[in-house]
């Protein structure tokens, strides 16, 4: 198979991919739009792979509005969380499909990506969220590439735009038992608690119940959200959700005292079920069996997940917390004190339910600002003797201002 590169308005290949299998006529496969000689000839090697490798070298006719339709079933049959599923519908229905939707998926060029990226930064969204609409995009047409839709992604050669790190407002432990404070004999007190002594996510927090809660030890095994579904199909009813991962399932400790406020909790708790009756009413889980929640609305059912969001904005303004302190970051706040106060990476990881170790030390390392100082403490602790040896008097002053003169004197 040969093929070859041309500039016209942009860069383009052409290839020979053999004769019609009816006609017997030459036929030529060719694609424009690349940017640079070297993008032309990376895709011109890249789709004779592809066919030599046993792909169709003139796929049929789909356009991206209505492969994205099926992507987005083959999502939902992978069983997707809903509100993950929800985000991917929202960036192709208000970003993509309008500015490329009526394309073929097989003419798809980088530019066309780029169009939709800048009219995305020319109506002012951020950064971030420009770089997740390209990743769905990006996500889709790979998917294409598998199904022999076209020969190559066309995202793989448009960048990411770069994204500008804000500082975080992350709580303090003094700002954290503020909020416990002014959460007290609320609604969401136990649910802050939660979060505060455990670093759960939201969903985690709310699919809690009292099968999970050991009584007598202390501990809460985390093994299950609950989410609410999105769009007009969901009605915004809350679910319980599997986890993602294994490592997402977990065994927590509870520290003394907020194990004695859910002892307590679990007590009042009994006794307005006991109240209500027949109106108190326990959600059913994916069996259809009832589940007693921990944190409940007061009448056995669950508390809406954004409800709770809200709350939380409230009772953070009450508590004095910065005013872009979102819920999660309470999660980012235990992880970041855990680290501070020197527990292990691994050990961090594992009471988050992250993937690993390496996740975790990647996304809290700049917050672990004492880390450079315990390396520096345990490099004198180990050389220090040793330079007496040598007379350094800088060792022997730090030896003397520690009272370790019976050490020199030895």
């Amino acid at each position: 198979m040969r093929g070859h590169v041309r500039k016209r308005r942009t860069w383009e290949f052409i290839v020979d991919v053999g004769p019609h299998p009816v006609t017997g006529g030459r036929r030529q496969k060719s694609k424009s739009g690349f940017a640079s000689k070297k993008e032309a000839e990376s895709a011109l090697h890249e789709f004779i792979r592809y066919v030599e490798g046993g792909g169709d070298p003139c796929p049929q006719r789909v356009w991206l509005a209505a492969y994205l339709d099926q992507w987005l079933e083959y999502q939902r049959a992978r069983s997707i969380r809903p509100l993950t599923l929800e985000t991917y519908a929202g960036y192709i229905r208000r970003e993509i499909v309008p500015a490329i939707g009526g394309l073929e998926v097989a003419k798809l060029r980088p530019g066309h990506v780029r169009a939709v990226l800048t009219r995305m930064q020319r109506r002012g969204l951020s950064a971030t969220t420009i770089a997740q609409a390209r990743g769905v995009l990006s996500s889709a047409l790979r998917q294409a590439v598998d199904d022999g839709l076209t020969t190559l992604n066309p995202v793989a050669a448009v960048k990411r735009p770069r994204i500008r790190r804000v500082e975080p407002h992350w709580p303090t432990p003094m700002q954290l038992a503020a909020l416990l404070k002014v959460s007290r004999d609320t609604l969401w007190e136990v649910p802050i608690l939660l979060a505060t002594v455990t670093g759960a996510r939201r969903s985690e927090i709310l699919g809690i119940s009292w099968e999970d809660v050991d009584l007598k030890t202390g501990t809460i095994a985390i093994r299950r959200g609950a989410q609410r579904l999105p769009g007009r199909e969901g009605r915004g009813r809350v679910v319980f959700t599997p986890f993602k991962t294994r490592s997402a399932r977990r065994l927590v400790q509870l520290p003394f005292f907020a194990f004695e406020r859910v002892r307590r909790h679990r007590r009042d708790q009994l006794e307005c079920r006991g109240a209500r009756g027949t109106s108190w009413r326990d959600p059913l889980d994916e069996l259809g069996e009832p589940v007693i929640l921990v944190c409940e609305r007061g009448d056995g059912f669950f508390l809406h997940p954004d409800s709770f969001t809200h709350a939380f904005k409230r009772l953070a303004a009450l508590a004095g917390l910065h005013p872009s302190t979102r819920l999660h970051d309470v999660r980012h706040a235990v992880a970041t004190e855990l680290g501070r106060r020197g527990v292990h990476s691994v050990i961090v990881s594992t009471a988050l339910g992250h993937a690993s170790p390496a996740f975790t030390a990647a996304v809290y390392q700049h917050a672990w600002q004492e880390g450079p100082c315990e390396v520096a403490v345990a490099l004198e602790e180990a050389l220090v003797p040793y330079l007496t040896d040598v007379g350094n008097p800088l060792a022997r002053e730090a030896l003397e201002s520690a009272g370790e003169q019976e050490f020199i004197a030895n």
